[in-house]
């Protein structure tokens, strides 16, 4: 069976643009793509729904939060998957009700044109911490999920979501490898020190994982009030196939562009049964990862702020 899949890559959000003007661009962006290259899959990347806020730890932004299911976020992109017959993946920030208190997450989301909400992901590791190092807020903004889903598209291909910092964790590639996963999408809104290990890193995970990889960024300068100065998000949105090589060559930091490629599932079959890591691995002796007591010395590791 193939899957057309079409990544996009926006730009940023500009200044004196809001956040309902940037979602439009993007949809336009989106819709004029679907028209071009016919795809069955769209993807777009992390945080999608406006300006990335990361960067400073300010109340305001959690009036953009919303419920999964009724926000305005999930109804567009009903509404659109419907309108150009397709299925798609999409980000939004995520207010929920949980125990009696309001939790926030970073989600992803993914719809059909039959059978609409087919599920969701939150973002599992949240960076920040020490702030010498990785200075981002966003365990000031988001608490983690507890889930590693994987879902079924209409055709039965089966498709799972990871966001950004989610990548450099080998667990969550091997836990969707093992639950049979054959499109990965990596949604990010990544920058900085990352560029340089972007393509290795997400070539590698593909391997790993036995598994076409759709990684998507946003690309271009971009700066809130009170941030020190412009962040400027490199791009390099590509595909990977189940062998880890690219099937497109990765984007440049330029926005507004998209990745789009017909992916053969046979290539994950062919991937699985010439490199058996199912057959092969040696669970009995792996405790030590989900062992939270073992850390290296030395390191501090914060839950939060």
């Amino acid at each position: 069976m193939k899957v057309k899949i079409l990544g996009l890559q926006p730009g940023t959000v500009t200044p004196g643009m809001t956040n309902e003007e940037y979602m439009e661009k993007q949809i336009a962006f989106m819709e004029e793509t679907v028209a071009k290259e016919k795809p069955y899959v769209v993807a777009f990347p992390e945080m999608m729904t406006g300006i990335y806020f990361g960067m400073l730890r300010e109340k305001k932004w959690f009036q953009y939060a919303e419920d999964f299911l009724t926000g305005p976020t999930t109804t567009r992109m009903l509404e659109e998957a419907k309108k150009l017959n397709i299925h798609i993946v999409y980000s939004l920030f995520e207010k929920a009700e949980e125990e009696g208190r309001t939790v926030y997450y970073n989600s992803m989301g993914i719809v059909s044109p039959v059978r609409g909400v087919i599920g969701k992901y939150r973002k599992i590791h949240i960076p920040g911490g020490d702030l010498r190092y990785n200075p981002v807020y966003e365990k000031y903004y988001f608490a983690s999920g507890k889930e590693l889903p994987v879902f079924e598209l209409d055709n039965g291909v089966k498709i799972a979501m990871l966001i950004c910092y989610d990548r450099s964790f080998p667990e969550v590639w091997r836990a969707y490898y093992l639950q049979g996963a054959q499109i990965i999408v990596a949604a990010t809104c990544t920058m900085g020190l990352r560029a340089d290990m972007f393509v290795c890193e997400l070539q590698t995970r593909a391997l790993e994982s036995h598994s076409f990889v759709v990684a998507l960024n946003r690309a271009g300068d971009e700066q809130i009030e009170n941030e020190p100065e412009p962040r400027h998000h490199f791009g390099k949105s590509l595909i990977a196939n189940p062998l880890g090589n690219l099937v497109n060559a990765p984007l440049s930091d330029e926005g507004w562009q998209y990745v789009c490629s017909e992916l053969d599932m046979d290539e994950v079959v062919y991937a699985r049964g010439r490199l058996n890591w199912q057959r092969d691995r040696h669970p009995e002796v792996y405790g030590i990862i989900s062992d939270e007591n073992l850390a290296p010395k030395g390191l501090i590791f914060e839950k939060g702020f």
